[in-house]
């Protein structure tokens, strides 16, 4: 999550839409003030190199610098043990909850977020279950194909895909969504008219946490029908709001 005073915009992050990738983007452009969350101990080295960083996101600044001093200091196989500060904002914090934290007038504010087709965020969840300890000790995210099944039927049995759903995420005070997104198979495109909004350049958009590319996927290859059918149910107001087919 991003709170920017700056640029007066707020960036609420969903799961598994390359929201850390466009967080890490944004943070550089971020003044002192803004409020920006931290993300894993992998990804944060990574923006720092980018000339980013997490910041006000708890009760003490000088809490926050030790942190990522202990981040550049740790041999790479201990980086994703650097404990965090306390969080006040954390990643995928709801805008409603950011808005009662901040408790500031956020009507000046444009929300924003990243979106893509609930298919392929259901493969990228189950992706990150299946590897995402390899990933954090450095190594990649990307999972044996054939193991997807049983992830998912695992996420399905025990409520944790619902993680992957982000629209309450998204919703203002009268409860209707109010983030504008930018959409996953154009992100490029669509991250750069965003910034270019901002009066900025456009940076570089990196790409964290890689996996399985999950839109090129088909989804009845993927899934049984009897996952699909599941699926089609949990994220059905989320293919209706931002318009995605179902199969």
């Amino acid at each position: 999550m991003i709170l920017s005073k700056k640029h007066n915009f707020i960036f609420i992050k969903g799961m598994k839409v390359a929201g850390t990738s466009v967080e890490m983007a944004l943070s550089i452009l971020c003044g002192p003030e803004d409020i920006i969350t931290p993300i894993s101990q992998v990804d944060e080295l990574e923006r720092l190199k980018l000339g980013g960083r997490c910041q006000n996101y708890s009760a003490s600044r000088e809490a926050e610098g030790k942190y990522l001093e202990r981040l550049r200091a740790a041999p790479p196989d201990q980086i994703g043990q650097v404990p965090e500060p306390a969080k006040r904002y954390f990643s995928h914090i709801s805008l409603g909850a950011a808005a009662l934290l901040y408790g500031g007038d956020i009507s000046g504010f444009r929300i924003v977020c990243v979106e893509r087709s609930p298919y392929a965020k259901v493969i990228s969840w189950a992706n990150m279950q299946l590897s995402y300890d390899n990933y954090s000790r450095g190594g990649t995210m990307q999972a044996d194909p054939k193991a997807l099944k049983a992830a998912v039927d695992k996420g399905l049995a025990s409520g944790e895909i619902r993680h992957a759903r982000n629209i309450e995420r998204y919703r203002g005070a009268d409860g209707t969504v109010i983030a504008r997104p930018m959409r996953y198979a154009q992100l490029a495109a669509d991250f750069g008219d965003f910034v270019r909004s901002l009066g900025e350049d456009v940076p570089v958009l990196p790409h964290a946490k890689k996996g399985l590319m999950s839109d090129r996927l088909d989804p009845r290859k993927v899934f049984r029908p009897d996952q699909i059918a599941r699926i089609n149910a949990l994220f059905a107001d989320e293919f209706t709001t931002f318009g995605y087919e179902t199969v």
